[in-house]
């Protein structure tokens, strides 16, 4: 392949207004719709509602990707870290209200915290590439983590960032595995197509763009929710 025909594929900036317009589809779908459903819900409700569910199973395996590409080529890993780190505590109240209706909910944490841990994991398990058997500790602990504390994807989550990091020169292997991860999330492996038509270039992209959506989308839709169906 010609690197001007590899440019005709998407960016890394293009993949990721596709994850978001896909995650917000989906919390409209979980957050909007969902709520409405009761027993006397007519079908294009329900279908309406379950179509945007698997329209945002794409989303989360798109961020994953571009996680470990950030990690690949940031010249700022702590920065990176902290970020992260950042966001996952500002994002968790919007998260919590648009989720449950409440400012505090310890059952459920957001998708950040989940993006935090899986990349500790992979900075681990780069940081300690000459002891195999410490090195390998680091995922197995990431998802136990992720379990405890239950977020997002949780220990899922964790594998399949940690698939697209040990297998990123291996496109076969981490499309097989991370296409088995993905169909417990049914239309989730519809994300392999997009992922494998980044053609490695970043893109235009508004570097913090994303990190204050969450939060703030998050906010509108719990205002719509109460505002509305309160």
């Amino acid at each position: 392949m010609t690197q001007t025909a590899k440019l005709k594929g998407l960016s890394g900036s293009s993949l990721k207004w596709l994850a978001i317009g896909t995650m917000l589809i989906d919390h409209i779908g979980a957050f909007i719709l969902e709520p409405l459903i009761g027993a006397d819900a007519d079908t294009a409700l329900i279908t309406l509602a379950l179509i945007t569910r698997l329209i945002g199973r794409i989303a989360f395996p798109i961020f994953t990707f571009l996680l470990v590409e950030g990690f690949i080529h940031t010249t700022h890993l702590k920065r990176y870290i902290l970020q992260l780190g950042l966001f996952a505590i500002l994002s968790e109240i919007p998260f919590d209200l648009a989720h449950s209706g409440v400012m505090f909910d310890f059952s459920y944490q957001n998708v950040f915290f989940t993006l935090l841990i899986g990349l500790v994991v992979i900075t681990a398990f780069d940081h300690f590439k000459n002891h195999v058997y410490i090195r390998w500790l680091a995922p197995i602990f990431g998802m136990m983590l992720a379990t405890f504390l239950r977020t997002d994807y949780a220990a899922i989550g964790i594998l399949i960032i940690f698939v697209f990091y040990y297998y990123r020169d291996q496109t076969l292997e981490r499309n097989i595995l991370n296409g088995i991860l993905f169909l417990l999330q049914a239309t989730a492996v519809l994300a392999l197509i997009p992922i494998q038509l980044y053609n490695g270039q970043r893109g235009k992209q508004n570097k913090y763009f994303f990190y204050f959506f969450y939060p703030v989308h998050l906010l509108l839709l719990s205002f719509i929710r109460w505002f509305f169906f309160q």
